[in-house]
């Protein structure tokens, strides 16, 4: 592992107060996604081909958010045995907290292309590449998410193997051989540590430019339906999902941010920063959290659903008070 700066410090969080925050919101945040499941299989057959790939992009981020958060539960529940036992499982801690970053990352593909499928569809292209990307947005999507998996597992494999190799560098004889290993590691995580900041770069620039594009044109578009006194709730549905979709675009700034800061931390200095990563893990999780109250206010088919079940069981209630 490299260190360069000699800075000293230690951040963490108790383990009372990790299970605390974690353990509540997971649940909301399944019970959450299950139910959104439940709005997307509800829909019809003909409802679905005429919203892809909407649906995928949704169904894309409400399975990233439920494994998130199962994976959440797995780290509470073995940090807890462990605790009870006295016994210190460095090695599930790294293998867990690797899958929590590994959810979070796919789930910023389906958010970021989320954002441009609105931007296709609201916006009207002039660019010949916008025009492309308007009428092929299909297959940009399909392939955007099956290559993000690919190249978010390759990091994966990557981190999953340096610290295998370094647990068994530490206990081999070989000095020479030690060296050569820490010395592919290192420039292993150095390229890797790169390449997930020109990700961020690259996603948050996509997704504050598509959504403020939008933006600006919906004030236009209202600006000039106001001096004809016209009103549209479709249009009112556009800035909804435009806003909305600018609240995500902020979630993901300040978890990437802090990501960004544990890798300096760890990586660059020798700081006692989130040893057991229970902040970094938390963080994760109120990422996943408010990703699903965006969807919640944002996305028309949750929304309709949750009217339709009120009226539904406001009927009841009604019919059953007369009952009585």
């Amino acid at each position: 592992m490299f260190h360069f700066i000699p800075w000293n410090f230690s951040i963490s969080m108790s383990l009372e107060t990790f299970q605390s925050v974690n353990v509540p919101l997971s649940v909301v945040s399944i019970l959450m996604d299950i139910f959104f499941v439940f709005c997307m299989l509800s829909q019809v057959p003909e409802q679905q081909r005429k919203k892809q790939p909407l649906n995928v992009l949704l169904g894309s981020l409400v399975g990233c958010n439920t494994a998130l958060h199962f994976f959440t539960f797995l780290f509470v529940l073995s940090d807890f045995i462990d605790s009870l036992s006295e016994s210190d499982s460095h090695v599930f801690y790294y293998f867990t907290a690797q899958c929590l970053l590994f959810t979070m990352r796919a789930s910023v593909t389906s958010c970021l292309w989320l954002n441009v499928f609105y931007y296709c569809q609201i916006v009207p292209a002039q660019h010949p590449f916008l025009i492309l990307l308007k009428r092929k947005i299909r297959h940009f999507v399909y392939a955007a998410l099956i290559l993000d998996k690919f190249f978010f597992l390759g990091e994966f494999i990557v981190h999953i193997a340096s610290y295998v190799i370094s647990q068994h560098s530490s206990y081999t004889s070989c000095y020479n051989s030690t060296d050569k290993i820490d010395n592919v590691i290192d420039n292993a995580l150095r390229t890797d540590i790169w390449l997930r900041l020109v990700f961020f770069l690259l996603s948050l620039c996509v997704m504050l430019a598509s959504g403020c594009a939008t933006i600006s044109y919906l004030q236009k578009h209202i600006k000039s339906m106001q001096t004809s006194c016209r009103s549209s709730p479709y249009l009112r549905s556009q800035m909804r999902v435009t806003i909305t979709g600018m609240v995500q675009t902020l979630l993901y700034l300040l978890c990437s941010v802090w990501l960004v800061l544990d890798d300096f931390a760890y990586y660059v200095t020798n700081a006692d920063f989130d040893k057991k990563a229970y902040i970094i893990c938390t963080v994760l999780s109120l990422y996943s959290f408010g990703t699903n109250i965006n969807l919640g206010v944002g996305q028309t088919v949750f929304r309709e659903q949750v009217i339709l079940i009120w009226q539904k069981l406001k009927l009841y209630m009604d019919s059953w008070i007369k009952l009585t």
